[in-house]
């Protein structure tokens, strides 16, 4: 086929898929708190300047509390030494580890996943982690000092748990903030060995299916199996607050945050580039009270599916049951399925009448099949942005937008990736003879037939390259990962 031009294809598909409850005590109040402050993010319009009007920027960070600290660096640390600032941890593990409860960790630039490279980062107890230091901390810049979670194909064996970094705190009230970290799981993944599903400019072929061998590795030269792993897993039976913000998620080859909580989840100013499954899905862990999650100013991209074939999932965001879901100032782009998911339904209607969806001022472009996924229609019904309004299932649904100048990314989306995304197929071919020597003979004996099948993508959750994807922080003001701060 031939190819299509970045502006050409752009412009073309534009035309086709652009177009609380009462709780109680401590729940209670964490929830209200965490759900206003939510409501006015999304109901408030945005000043198109990448700045919420509480004139914090979308980008922002607080200042971490450096008082009693504790630092870690890969390049200059030692697991032996205290974690002071001119003794600090080699191992990002070891400091949580050792940290008090709420403590400070304040990580330098280096490659961090987990204890002797063991695959895994286990956050058991309220700690605030702050990544993109240079080596002798004296500068924070995140993308130029890189704080990475980039596990090896080799630690596929020694992790365990549902996640690259996994959150799991059985003390009530825990707060936990990820800032600035970038995970990237590309060089863990397994690739087509034989070189199937690689389009024209793309760097590596597709992905092969969980389980299975491949070839990996930064060069695509090791042998890697691809594991069910999410990069970020809650597993969260008690109060918890939870901030990730201007944080990475690349590569993802199950999710990129994905679990259960209690509590409030603030989720803002990341990218999300090359996630099968699913970017987001986080359902809450009461049986009673809903949680609340925050997604603000995050840019999502090539979310893809389930398998090859495209069949189910690949979604950017979705509403599971026992959450309340505010979604504002948003890019949401270029997912198999659809960019939001509002299909699961409350077990209890009286739970789903009062549970809270809200889409505001995001931006749609390029899904395949719908901006957003909905029961009924058959299996689904899918709805573009442009009919948001009559989404009752939503309730607050201002400002939502098609791409209308899709120049706006040029030089920024890999325009190769994009143009195999385009035009990603799925084909199966049979071959079935009831006539053969072999069907006869099989037939007379009362056996099975036989034939052969086969299936064959031109494209599927291929790795995207790293530094491209960090070119999207910034990218449009006042909408998606604006440039960090």
């Amino acid at each position: 086929m031939k190819k299509i031009t970045f502006f050409l294809s752009m412009a073309l598909a534009v035309s086709v898929s652009v177009q609380g409850q009462n709780l109680g005590g401590m729940i209670q109040a964490a929830a209200k708190k965490a759900a206003t402050q939510a409501v006015n993010n999304a109901t408030n319009k945005s000043n198109n300047n990448g700045t919420s009007n509480n004139g914090k920027s979308a980008a922002g960070s607080e200042t971490p509390d450096t008082r009693n600290a504790i630092y870690v660096s890969s390049e200059n640390g030692s697991n032996r030494n205290s974690g002071a600032k001119d003794a600090p941890y080699k191992n990002l593990q070891k400091a949580i580890d050792q940290a008090p409860d709420g403590a400070t960790i304040i990580v330098a630039q280096g490659n961090y996943y987990g204890t002797l490279n063991s695959g895994n980062i286990n956050i058991t107890k309220s700690v605030k982690i702050y990544g993109g230091y240079n080596d002798d901390f004296s500068s924070r810049n995140v993308l130029k000092y890189r704080t990475m979670v980039q596990p090896s194909g080799a630690s596929n064996g020694s992790q365990s748990g549902q996640g690259t970094m996994q959150i799991k705190i059985n003390n009530a009230n825990a707060v936990v903030v990820i800032d600035g970290l970038l995970f990237d799981r590309g060089n863990s993944v397994a690739y087509n060995p034989k070189g199937e599903g690689k389009p024209e400019g793309v760097e590596c072929p597709m992905m092969q299916p969980i389980g299975t061998a491949g070839i990996g590795g930064p060069s695509l030269t090791e042998q890697v199996y691809t594991t069910e792993t999410a990069e970020i897993y809650f597993d969260n039976p008690t109060l918890s607050q939870i901030t990730i913000r201007n944080c990475a998620f690349l590569n993802a080859p199950n999710y990129a945050i994905r679990g259960m909580f209690k509590g409030s989840a603030n989720i803002s100013n990341n990218i999300f580039v090359n996630i099968r499954m699913a970017a987001v899905e986080l359902s809450g862990s009461s049986a009673t009270a809903n949680s609340s999650v925050n997604f603000s100013y995050n840019t999502v991209l090539f979310v893809w599916a389930r398998l090859k074939d495209m069949a189910d999932m690949g979604y950017g965001f979705r509403y599971m049951n026992g959450i309340d879901c505010y979604l504002d100032h948003n890019i949401l782009g270029c997912c198999t399925f659809s960019a939001l998911d509002r299909c699961r339904v409350e077990s209890s209607k009286d739970r789903e009448a009062k549970k809270v969806t809200t889409s505001e001022h995001n931006i749609f472009f390029l899904n395949k099949q719908a901006d957003i996924c909905l029961p009924g229609g058959g299996m689904f019904l899918r709805v573009w942005a442009r009919d948001f309004d009559d989404v009752e299932a939503l309730a607050k649904v201002a400002g939502n937008k098609e791409l209308k100048d899709p120049s706006v990314f040029k030089g920024i989306i890999d325009e190769a990736y994009l143009n195999g995304f385009m035009t990603a197929s799925y084909k199966e071919t049979t071959n079935y003879d009831p006539n053969s020597p072999a069907n006869v003979f099989r037939a007379a004996m009362g056996m099975n037939q036989t034939g052969t099948m086969n299936s064959k993508a031109s494209m599927f959750a291929n790795r995207y390259p790293v530094e491209t994807a960090f070119k999207l922080f910034g990218a449009l003001s006042g909408y998606g990962a604006q440039a960090i701060k």
